[in-house]
Protein backbone atom coordinates (compact mmCIF):
# COMPACT_ATOMS: atom_id res chain seq x y z
CA UNK A 1 0.00 0.00 0.00
CA UNK A 2 1.19 3.34 -1.07
CA UNK A 3 2.02 5.93 1.73
CA UNK A 4 -0.64 7.90 1.09
CA UNK A 5 -3.82 5.34 1.07
CA UNK A 6 -1.76 3.83 4.03
CA UNK A 7 -2.27 6.90 6.29
CA UNK A 8 -5.94 7.59 4.64
CA UNK A 9 -7.20 4.22 5.32
CA UNK A 10 -5.47 4.73 9.12
CA UNK A 11 -7.17 7.59 9.50
CA UNK A 12 -10.89 6.10 7.67
CA UNK A 13 -10.43 2.49 9.93
CA UNK A 14 -9.22 4.12 13.22
CA UNK A 15 -9.71 7.55 13.88
CA UNK A 16 -8.71 10.63 12.27
CA UNK A 17 -5.82 12.94 13.08
CA UNK A 18 -7.39 15.89 14.44
CA UNK A 19 -8.33 17.32 17.59
CA UNK A 20 -11.60 15.97 18.96
CA UNK A 21 -13.02 19.34 19.70
CA UNK A 22 -11.75 22.97 19.06
CA UNK A 23 -10.22 24.87 21.01
CA UNK A 24 -11.18 28.46 22.28
CA UNK A 25 -8.86 30.77 21.52
CA UNK A 26 -7.79 33.28 24.36
CA UNK A 27 -7.54 36.21 21.79
CA UNK A 28 -8.74 36.88 18.25
CA UNK A 29 -7.90 34.32 15.88
CA UNK A 30 -5.28 34.63 13.61
CA UNK A 31 -6.74 34.59 9.66
CA UNK A 32 -5.30 32.42 7.48
CA UNK A 33 -5.39 30.44 4.44
CA UNK A 34 -4.51 27.31 2.79
CA UNK A 35 -2.62 26.24 0.06
CA UNK A 36 -2.10 23.26 -1.34
CA UNK A 37 -5.35 21.78 -0.86
CA UNK A 38 -4.91 17.71 -1.47
CA UNK A 39 -5.06 14.82 1.27
CA UNK A 40 -2.60 16.34 3.81
CA UNK A 41 -3.13 19.91 3.01
CA UNK A 42 -6.73 19.28 3.97
CA UNK A 43 -7.01 15.85 6.17
CA UNK A 44 -4.51 16.68 8.50
CA UNK A 45 -3.28 20.63 7.95
CA UNK A 46 -6.45 22.29 7.65
CA UNK A 47 -8.72 19.98 10.05
CA UNK A 48 -6.07 20.12 12.39
CA UNK A 49 -6.15 24.59 12.09
CA UNK A 50 -9.73 24.03 12.22
CA UNK A 51 -10.24 22.21 15.59
CA UNK A 52 -6.96 23.99 17.25
CA UNK A 53 -9.54 26.91 17.36
CA UNK A 54 -6.32 29.27 16.83
CA UNK A 55 -7.28 30.28 12.85
CA UNK A 56 -9.83 31.97 10.98
CA UNK A 57 -9.65 30.12 7.53
CA UNK A 58 -10.55 33.06 5.08
CA UNK A 59 -9.31 31.31 1.66
CA UNK A 60 -8.50 28.02 0.13
CA UNK A 61 -6.33 27.98 -2.95
CA UNK A 62 -5.57 24.97 -5.70
CA UNK A 63 -5.11 24.14 -9.28
CA UNK A 64 -7.39 20.80 -8.44
CA UNK A 65 -11.32 22.22 -8.50
CA UNK A 66 -12.23 18.83 -7.22
CA UNK A 67 -10.09 19.15 -4.09
CA UNK A 68 -10.37 22.57 -3.58
CA UNK A 69 -14.32 22.51 -2.97
CA UNK A 70 -13.63 19.51 -0.72
CA UNK A 71 -11.43 21.42 1.77
CA UNK A 72 -14.26 24.02 1.21
CA UNK A 73 -16.64 21.41 2.64
CA UNK A 74 -14.13 20.44 5.27
CA UNK A 75 -14.42 24.31 6.54
CA UNK A 76 -18.34 24.37 6.48
CA UNK A 77 -18.79 21.24 7.82
CA UNK A 78 -17.32 22.43 10.83
CA UNK A 79 -19.50 25.55 11.43
CA UNK A 80 -17.42 28.18 10.15
CA UNK A 81 -18.03 30.93 7.89
CA UNK A 82 -16.87 30.22 4.06
CA UNK A 83 -13.44 31.24 2.97
CA UNK A 84 -12.79 32.78 -0.56
CA UNK A 85 -11.69 29.91 -3.37
CA UNK A 86 -8.96 30.91 -5.17
CA UNK A 87 -7.21 29.14 -8.57
CA UNK A 88 -4.01 31.35 -8.43
CA UNK A 89 -2.13 32.27 -5.22
CA UNK A 90 -1.11 35.54 -6.48
CA UNK A 91 -4.67 36.51 -6.29
CA UNK A 92 -5.33 34.82 -2.74
CA UNK A 93 -2.02 36.58 -1.19
CA UNK A 94 -3.68 40.02 -1.73
CA UNK A 95 -6.60 39.44 0.35
CA UNK A 96 -7.38 41.82 2.54
CA UNK A 97 -6.16 40.79 6.16
CA UNK A 98 -5.26 37.91 5.47
CA UNK A 99 -1.84 37.39 8.29
CA UNK A 100 -0.18 33.80 7.09
CA UNK A 101 -0.29 31.20 4.70
CA UNK A 102 0.03 27.51 5.07
CA UNK A 103 1.56 26.29 1.94
CA UNK A 104 0.78 22.49 0.97
CA UNK A 105 1.71 22.42 -2.21
CA UNK A 106 3.93 19.77 -3.99
CA UNK A 107 7.94 20.15 -3.06
CA UNK A 108 8.65 22.22 -6.70
CA UNK A 109 6.14 24.90 -5.84
CA UNK A 110 7.54 25.50 -2.37
CA UNK A 111 9.88 28.24 -3.46
CA UNK A 112 7.70 30.54 -5.61
CA UNK A 113 5.50 30.40 -3.00
CA UNK A 114 7.79 31.17 -0.05
CA UNK A 115 9.13 33.77 -1.59
CA UNK A 116 6.65 35.58 -2.66
CA UNK A 117 4.22 35.16 0.51
CA UNK A 118 7.37 36.83 2.30
CA UNK A 119 6.71 39.62 -0.34
CA UNK A 120 3.38 39.50 0.73
CA UNK A 121 4.17 39.95 4.42
CA UNK A 122 2.42 36.66 5.19
CA UNK A 123 3.85 34.89 8.14
CA UNK A 124 4.02 31.21 6.84
CA UNK A 125 3.68 27.30 8.19
CA UNK A 126 5.49 25.68 5.59
CA UNK A 127 5.53 21.81 4.54
CA UNK A 128 8.71 19.99 4.20
CA UNK A 129 10.71 19.36 2.19
CA UNK A 130 10.93 23.09 2.04
CA UNK A 131 12.89 23.59 -1.07
CA UNK A 132 13.45 20.99 -4.35
CA UNK A 133 17.16 21.70 -4.44
CA UNK A 134 19.64 23.78 -2.76
CA UNK A 135 19.73 27.12 -4.51
CA UNK A 136 15.74 27.38 -3.78
CA UNK A 137 16.51 27.07 0.08
CA UNK A 138 18.97 29.51 -0.19
CA UNK A 139 17.07 32.39 -1.83
CA UNK A 140 14.04 31.23 0.46
CA UNK A 141 16.30 32.10 3.85
CA UNK A 142 17.46 35.36 1.86
CA UNK A 143 13.35 36.55 1.42
CA UNK A 144 12.40 35.73 5.22
CA UNK A 145 15.77 37.67 6.20
CA UNK A 146 14.13 40.45 4.12
CA UNK A 147 10.88 40.15 5.63
CA UNK A 148 11.41 39.31 9.31
CA UNK A 149 8.07 36.76 8.94
CA UNK A 150 7.71 34.20 11.33
CA UNK A 151 8.10 30.32 10.06
CA UNK A 152 7.22 26.86 11.14
CA UNK A 153 8.10 23.88 9.33
CA UNK A 154 5.94 21.18 9.30
CA UNK A 155 7.82 18.61 11.22
CA UNK A 156 5.41 17.02 13.49
CA UNK A 157 7.53 14.65 15.43
CA UNK A 158 10.38 17.07 16.78
CA UNK A 159 6.76 17.77 19.18
CA UNK A 160 6.28 14.59 20.63
CA UNK A 161 9.06 14.49 23.10
CA UNK A 162 10.51 11.44 22.35
CA UNK A 163 13.89 13.19 20.37
CA UNK A 164 14.45 15.38 23.73
CA UNK A 165 14.53 11.94 25.69
CA UNK A 166 16.47 9.59 23.75
CA UNK A 167 19.22 13.03 23.81
CA UNK A 168 19.37 12.86 27.25
CA UNK A 169 19.61 9.07 27.80
CA UNK A 170 22.39 8.96 25.46
CA UNK A 171 24.34 12.20 27.03
CA UNK A 172 23.66 10.23 30.24
CA UNK A 173 26.64 7.28 28.39
CA UNK A 174 23.34 4.73 28.95
CA UNK A 175 24.54 3.22 25.41
CA UNK A 176 28.10 4.64 25.40
CA UNK A 177 29.61 6.70 22.83
CA UNK A 178 27.59 6.45 19.38
CA UNK A 179 30.06 5.22 16.78
CA UNK A 180 26.83 5.16 14.00
CA UNK A 181 23.36 6.29 13.19
CA UNK A 182 20.85 4.57 10.84
CA UNK A 183 17.59 6.16 9.91
CA UNK A 184 15.57 3.83 7.83
CA UNK A 185 11.60 3.34 6.23
CA UNK A 186 10.26 0.14 4.55
CA UNK A 187 6.62 0.60 3.60
CA UNK A 188 5.62 -0.14 0.12
CA UNK A 189 4.55 1.64 -2.35
CA UNK A 190 2.08 1.51 -5.10
CA UNK A 191 2.55 1.59 -8.67
CA UNK A 192 1.48 4.35 -11.18
CA UNK A 193 0.06 4.69 -14.56
CA UNK A 194 -0.41 7.25 -17.30
CA UNK A 195 -3.99 8.78 -17.39
CA UNK A 196 -6.17 11.09 -19.37
CA UNK A 197 -5.55 15.19 -17.68
CA UNK A 198 -9.18 15.90 -15.70
CA UNK A 199 -10.90 18.84 -16.54
CA UNK A 200 -10.68 20.11 -13.34
CA UNK A 201 -7.06 19.75 -12.73
CA UNK A 202 -5.05 23.14 -14.30
CA UNK A 203 -2.10 20.77 -14.95
CA UNK A 204 -0.38 23.56 -17.04
CA UNK A 205 -0.21 25.36 -13.64
CA UNK A 206 0.32 22.67 -11.72
CA UNK A 207 3.49 21.86 -12.93
CA UNK A 208 4.69 25.47 -12.79
CA UNK A 209 8.43 26.01 -12.74
CA UNK A 210 9.29 22.02 -13.10
CA UNK A 211 9.15 20.35 -16.66
CA UNK A 212 5.74 19.41 -18.61
CA UNK A 213 5.60 15.68 -18.00
CA UNK A 214 3.00 13.29 -18.11
CA UNK A 215 0.11 13.20 -15.72
CA UNK A 216 0.29 9.84 -13.50
CA UNK A 217 -1.75 8.78 -10.74
CA UNK A 218 -1.95 5.97 -8.94
CA UNK A 219 -3.88 2.80 -10.65
CA UNK A 220 -7.18 3.53 -9.03
CA UNK A 221 -6.65 7.13 -8.29
CA UNK A 222 -7.36 10.51 -10.35
CA UNK A 223 -4.96 13.15 -8.57
CA UNK A 224 -1.68 13.06 -9.70
CA UNK A 225 0.92 10.93 -8.22
CA UNK A 226 3.44 13.32 -7.62
CA UNK A 227 5.97 12.27 -4.96
CA UNK A 228 6.43 9.12 -7.58
CA UNK A 229 7.70 11.76 -9.91
CA UNK A 230 11.33 13.39 -10.13
CA UNK A 231 10.14 16.43 -11.61
CA UNK A 232 8.14 16.94 -8.85
CA UNK A 233 9.67 15.10 -5.36
CA UNK A 234 13.03 13.46 -4.82
CA UNK A 235 11.07 9.96 -3.58
CA UNK A 236 10.63 8.75 0.00
CA UNK A 237 13.95 9.74 1.55
CA UNK A 238 13.37 13.08 0.78
CA UNK A 239 9.36 13.22 1.42
CA UNK A 240 8.86 10.91 4.06
CA UNK A 241 12.33 9.70 5.26
CA UNK A 242 13.55 13.60 5.67
CA UNK A 243 11.76 13.21 9.72
CA UNK A 244 13.52 10.54 10.66
CA UNK A 245 17.01 12.44 9.62
CA UNK A 246 15.71 15.55 10.95
CA UNK A 247 15.44 13.58 14.07
CA UNK A 248 18.83 11.90 14.05
CA UNK A 249 19.98 16.06 13.67
CA UNK A 250 18.14 16.82 16.51
CA UNK A 251 19.12 14.17 18.74
CA UNK A 252 23.08 14.53 17.56
CA UNK A 253 22.63 18.00 17.30
CA UNK A 254 24.55 17.89 14.11
CA UNK A 255 24.84 20.53 11.17
CA UNK A 256 25.50 19.31 7.72
CA UNK A 257 27.25 16.58 6.07
CA UNK A 258 30.81 17.18 5.01
CA UNK A 259 30.52 13.91 2.43
CA UNK A 260 27.47 12.37 0.70
CA UNK A 261 27.56 9.01 -0.72
CA UNK A 262 24.59 6.83 -2.36
CA UNK A 263 23.23 3.50 -4.12
CA UNK A 264 20.17 2.50 -4.87
CA UNK A 265 18.00 1.80 -7.53
CA UNK A 266 14.46 0.32 -9.29
CA UNK A 267 14.07 -3.09 -8.66
CA UNK A 268 10.07 -3.38 -9.36
CA UNK A 269 9.08 -1.88 -12.32
CA UNK A 270 5.62 0.12 -10.75
CA UNK A 271 6.17 3.43 -13.08
CA UNK A 272 7.99 5.12 -10.49
CA UNK A 273 10.95 7.64 -11.28
CA UNK A 274 12.59 7.42 -7.80
CA UNK A 275 14.44 4.33 -6.23
CA UNK A 276 12.36 1.95 -4.29
CA UNK A 277 15.44 0.91 -2.81
CA UNK A 278 18.34 3.26 -1.33
CA UNK A 279 21.10 3.35 0.92
CA UNK A 280 22.69 6.47 1.27
CA UNK A 281 25.57 7.71 4.13
CA UNK A 282 25.73 10.80 5.33
CA UNK A 283 28.79 11.91 7.11
CA UNK A 284 28.54 14.41 9.70
CA UNK A 285 32.28 15.45 10.91
CA UNK A 286 33.69 11.56 12.27
CA UNK A 287 29.85 10.78 12.41
CA UNK A 288 28.60 8.58 9.76
CA UNK A 289 24.52 8.57 9.27
CA UNK A 290 23.15 6.11 7.04
CA UNK A 291 19.67 6.62 5.50
CA UNK A 292 17.96 2.98 4.32
CA UNK A 293 14.51 2.60 2.32
CA UNK A 294 12.80 -0.64 0.37
CA UNK A 295 9.74 0.40 -1.11
CA UNK A 296 9.23 -2.06 -3.74
CA UNK A 297 7.41 -4.47 -0.84
CA UNK A 298 9.43 -6.26 1.71
CA UNK A 299 8.79 -8.83 4.53
CA UNK A 300 10.86 -7.27 7.68
CA UNK A 301 12.79 -9.97 10.25
CA UNK A 302 11.52 -7.18 12.39
CA UNK A 303 8.78 -5.28 11.19
CA UNK A 304 8.06 -3.33 14.41
CA UNK A 305 11.62 -1.49 13.49
CA UNK A 306 10.19 -1.05 9.58
CA UNK A 307 10.15 3.22 10.35
CA UNK A 308 12.91 4.55 13.17
CA UNK A 309 16.30 4.63 14.06
CA UNK A 310 19.09 2.71 15.39
CA UNK A 311 21.43 4.53 17.46
CA UNK A 312 24.65 2.05 17.54
CA UNK A 313 26.72 2.94 20.71
CA UNK A 314 29.39 1.07 22.34
CA UNK A 315 27.53 0.03 25.63
CA UNK A 316 24.34 -0.92 23.46
CA UNK A 317 22.06 -0.40 20.23
CA UNK A 318 18.65 1.46 20.26
CA UNK A 319 16.25 1.48 18.08
CA UNK A 320 13.74 4.37 18.28
CA UNK A 321 9.99 4.86 16.90
CA UNK A 322 8.08 8.00 17.06
CA UNK A 323 6.88 7.06 20.32
CA UNK A 324 9.12 4.97 22.29
CA UNK A 325 12.35 3.34 21.73
CA UNK A 326 13.91 -0.34 22.61
CA UNK A 327 17.47 -0.67 24.41
CA UNK A 328 19.49 -3.94 23.23
CA UNK A 329 22.35 -4.17 25.96
CA UNK A 330 25.67 -5.41 24.71
CA UNK A 331 26.69 -8.95 26.60
CA UNK A 332 22.69 -10.17 25.87
CA UNK A 333 21.33 -8.36 28.94
CA UNK A 334 17.73 -8.33 28.95
CA UNK A 335 16.47 -5.47 26.13
CA UNK A 336 15.02 -2.25 27.70
CA UNK A 337 11.48 -1.25 26.46
CA UNK A 338 9.60 1.96 26.62
CA UNK A 339 6.67 2.68 24.94
CA UNK A 340 5.97 1.49 21.70
CA UNK A 341 8.16 1.53 19.06
CA UNK A 342 5.95 0.83 16.23
CA UNK A 343 4.78 3.32 13.21
CA UNK A 344 0.80 2.85 14.45
CA UNK A 345 -0.22 6.50 14.11
CA UNK A 346 -4.04 5.63 13.79
CA UNK A 347 -4.26 3.81 16.84
CA UNK A 348 -6.79 5.41 18.83
CA UNK A 349 -4.34 4.93 22.06
CA UNK A 350 -1.38 7.01 19.79
CA UNK A 351 -3.12 9.67 18.09
CA UNK A 352 -3.78 11.82 21.08
CA UNK A 353 -0.04 12.37 20.86
CA UNK A 354 -0.10 13.21 17.49
CA UNK A 355 -2.79 15.64 17.81
CA UNK A 356 -0.55 17.53 20.40
CA UNK A 357 1.81 17.62 18.51
CA UNK A 358 0.41 19.37 15.57
CA UNK A 359 -1.34 21.62 18.06
CA UNK A 360 1.89 22.50 19.37
CA UNK A 361 3.24 23.42 15.73
CA UNK A 362 0.08 25.99 15.19
CA UNK A 363 0.33 27.61 19.00
CA UNK A 364 4.20 28.12 18.71
CA UNK A 365 3.13 29.14 15.48
CA UNK A 366 0.35 32.03 16.61
CA UNK A 367 1.96 32.74 19.64
CA UNK A 368 5.35 33.96 17.38
CA UNK A 369 2.63 35.93 15.04
CA UNK A 370 1.74 37.94 18.29
CA UNK A 371 5.02 38.52 19.35
CA UNK A 372 6.32 38.95 15.96
CA UNK A 373 9.49 36.45 16.59
CA UNK A 374 10.85 33.67 15.51
CA UNK A 375 12.60 32.84 19.05
CA UNK A 376 9.82 30.39 19.80
CA UNK A 377 9.53 28.24 16.93
CA UNK A 378 11.08 24.57 16.72
CA UNK A 379 10.99 23.93 13.17
CA UNK A 380 12.78 27.18 11.92
CA UNK A 381 13.25 27.68 8.22
CA UNK A 382 17.35 27.76 9.18
CA UNK A 383 17.38 24.47 10.73
CA UNK A 384 14.82 22.81 8.19
CA UNK A 385 16.85 23.83 5.37
CA UNK A 386 20.00 21.80 6.52
CA UNK A 387 17.83 18.52 7.03
CA UNK A 388 16.38 19.03 3.93
CA UNK A 389 19.97 19.81 1.70
CA UNK A 390 21.13 17.04 3.85
CA UNK A 391 18.56 14.29 1.80
CA UNK A 392 18.62 16.20 -1.62
CA UNK A 393 22.15 15.88 -1.33
CA UNK A 394 21.56 12.15 -0.81
CA UNK A 395 19.44 12.38 -3.95
CA UNK A 396 22.24 14.16 -6.28
CA UNK A 397 24.82 11.43 -5.56
CA UNK A 398 22.36 8.35 -6.54
CA UNK A 399 21.28 10.06 -9.34
CA UNK A 400 25.34 11.11 -9.89
CA UNK A 401 26.54 7.74 -8.99
CA UNK A 402 29.28 9.40 -7.07
CA UNK A 403 30.34 10.96 -3.55
CA UNK A 404 30.05 14.19 -3.06
CA UNK A 405 32.16 16.63 -1.46
CA UNK A 406 30.16 19.33 0.31
CA UNK A 407 30.95 22.98 1.74
CA UNK A 408 29.51 23.62 4.55
CA UNK A 409 29.42 27.48 4.19
CA UNK A 410 28.79 27.73 0.85
CA UNK A 411 26.46 24.85 0.02
CA UNK A 412 28.88 23.92 -3.01
CA UNK A 413 30.22 20.98 -4.17
CA UNK A 414 33.50 20.67 -4.64
CA UNK A 415 34.56 17.57 -6.16
CA UNK A 416 31.88 17.09 -8.99
CA UNK A 417 31.30 19.63 -11.66
CA UNK A 418 27.97 18.30 -12.75
CA UNK A 419 26.55 18.15 -8.99
CA UNK A 420 27.58 21.97 -9.18
CA UNK A 421 25.53 22.49 -11.69
CA UNK A 422 22.27 20.49 -9.67
CA UNK A 423 22.42 22.95 -7.00
CA UNK A 424 19.88 24.98 -9.16
CA UNK A 425 17.77 23.16 -11.96
CA UNK A 426 16.65 25.29 -14.37
CA UNK A 427 13.11 26.21 -14.28
CA UNK A 428 10.42 26.00 -16.69
CA UNK A 429 9.65 29.77 -18.77
CA UNK A 430 8.13 31.52 -18.23
CA UNK A 431 9.24 31.07 -14.33
CA UNK A 432 12.39 32.25 -12.80
CA UNK A 433 14.56 30.65 -10.46
CA UNK A 434 14.64 32.52 -7.03
CA UNK A 435 18.34 32.53 -6.56
CA UNK A 436 20.36 35.33 -7.64
CA UNK A 437 23.88 34.20 -6.52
Amino acid sequence: MDRRNFIKAGATLTGSLVLPFPIKPAQDPVKIAILGTGWWGTDVLLSNALASGLFEIVGLCDVNSVSLQRAATVVADAGCKKPKLFSDYRDLYQMPGLQAVVIATPTHWHALHFIDACKAGLHVFLEKPVSYDIREGQAMLEAQRKAGNVVQVDFPRTMLGTNERVSDLIQSGAIGKVWQVQANIHNPEGGVVEKAIPETIDFETFCGPAPRVKFMCHENGKNPAWRNQHDFSRGMMVDWGIHYINNVRKVMNLGLPDNVSAIGGIARKLGLENPDHLDVRFDFGDLPVYWSHKSFGYTAPVPEHNIGEYYYGEKATMFVGDLGWEIFPAGGKEKIVHGDVRFDMFNPKNLPFYNKAFLDMYTEFVEGIRQKSNKGITNTLEDAFKTTSSVIYGDMSYRLTSNLNIDTSTMDITNHEEGRKMLKREYRAPYLHPYAG
